[in-house]
Formats: structure tokens, sequence, C-alpha cells
């Protein structure tokens, strides 16, 4: 089976009539969707229907990010972060095959108002914000898809460092430069990596954007990116060490 996306209308269709259609949100399904062909197209990419089998609901606190994030980068194959930026693919699968997931993951509101807001928000992906941080689905390929680009790590582990705290990963992702920056994001989560295997030094909240502010102060993570990795590497070691004083992390 091919990736589908909605076609643009059938996406502004959806959007139009979320309050007339809370209940299929709620309990029902979107099934019509894969059985009309005219409501989507198809890319020429396989799926890979196995992976989906281990996409996790939570269980209490357990959010299972590692392993969905890897579940989800599986299952869309060969996807280009091109393709990955439209709106109308995480449409069709918030409205399909991770519909279920998404009501687990992100439970809809009792009150009418506040499940037209939330739907919108987590269901859809109008902005690169709701893409990289809100939509059900392509948040999990997003940051699987970021740290597969860094090499000589592993995929989980370094999975495993990035969504280790939230504001850490927020801070990276809210700034565009540095998550789009494959040398910078490297050097920056191989550090994490290192912290997370030590004393979680880099993950205090108040550390970590000092490290940024001070990261950003010696150049600009636009002029970083410029920069061999070899030379980033003494440069994040340096402003870890020397300009926020941490000595181990």
């Amino acid at each position: 089976m091919k990736i589908r996306m909605l076609r643009s209308t059938t996406v502004e269709s959806l959007r139009s009539n979320v309050s007339q259609n809370l209940e299929r949100y709620r309990t029902g399904n979107f099934a019509q969707l894969d059985l009309d062909s005219s409501q989507y197209i198809e890319l020429d990419v396989d799926l890979n229907p196995a992976a989906l089998k281990k996409l996790k609901t939570p269980d209490g606190d357990e959010y299972y990010e590692v392993a969905n994030c890897l579940a989800a980068h599986s299952y869309l194959g060969a996807l280009t972060a091109y393709d990955a930026r439209d709106e109308r693919l995480w449409a069709h699968l918030c409205h399909t095959v991770f519909l279920e997931y998404g009501r687990e993951r992100w439970p809809i509101p009792v009150d009418d108002e506040k499940a037209i807001a939330h739907i919108q928000t987590h269901f859809f992906a109008r902005t690169n914000r709701q893409i990289e941080r809100d939509n059900i689905a392509s948040r999990l390929w997003w940051m699987a898809h970021l740290c597969t680009r860094v090499e000589g790590v592993n995929q989980k582990e370094a999975l495993g460092a990035f969504l280790f705290r939230s504001d850490v990963r927020a801070n990276i992702i809210e700034r565009p430069t540095v998550a789009q920056s494959a040398n910078v994001f490297s050097v920056i989560l191989k550090g994490l990596i290192a912290s997370a295997k030590g004393k979680k030094a880099l993950f205090e909240r108040t550390t970590f954007r000092r490290v940024m502010m001070e990261l950003n102060s010696v150049g600009g993570f636009r002029l970083l990116d410029a920069l061999p990795e070899s030379e980033l590497d003494r440069i994040f070691s340096d402003v870890v060490s020397k300009r926020v004083g941490v000595t181990a992390v």
C-alpha cells in the first residue's frame, strides 16, 4: 500500500466541519476517506504496515514516546522531509490509522468548544509548529527524523535523550535554525546523549537554555552551521565547561 494524502478540498471540508463531526472524533471513524478514491491521492512511497503494530497507547503516565516515534518513522518508510511538511498527509493519517492512538494520547475534551479547538490543533497541521509539536502523527515522525540524521549514534538512544525533558526538546524544536542545521543539531544531541548517561546536568532547564544562548552568541546558529562537526564539537565543549561552568554532564 502506498502513502496517501487527502486532497486539499477534503482537508478544508474536515476543518470546517469539526463541530458537526465531534461524535465521529470521539467514538466513530472516518473510514469513508479511504473508501472513496476521489478523497485522496497516493505518493509513490510504500508503507510498512507491520511497523504500525508497534504503536502503543498510553499507560498511565507512560506515553511510550520513543517506541512510537520509531514506529511512525518506520511505518512511513522512505517518506521525504519535503512531503512530511504537507498537511494533507498528516490529516489523512490522523483521521484514519492514527485515530485510535490519537484519542488515547490526546483525549478529546468533554466540553464541545474546547473539543473543537483541541481537534483543530492535534488532527490538522497548518503550521510548522503544529507539524513539529502538536499533530498526533507528524510530531512522532519528525522527532525520529531529526535523530536519524545524526551519524554514529543509535536512533533509539538518540530519541531517549532527545525526549528526556520536554522543555529541552522544545528549546531545540522552537529554534528552527538549530533543528534544520544537521551539524549543530548533531553536536547538541550527542552532548545530550552523554549527559543522559551521566549526571544529566544538561537537562536542567536553566543550564540548557544558557548553553543555547551562549552557542548563539559565539556567532549565531547559521554561522555555526558552516563549520565542520569537529570544530562545532570543540566549541560546544568550551561553552559547556567554560562559559556555563558545567564540569561534568
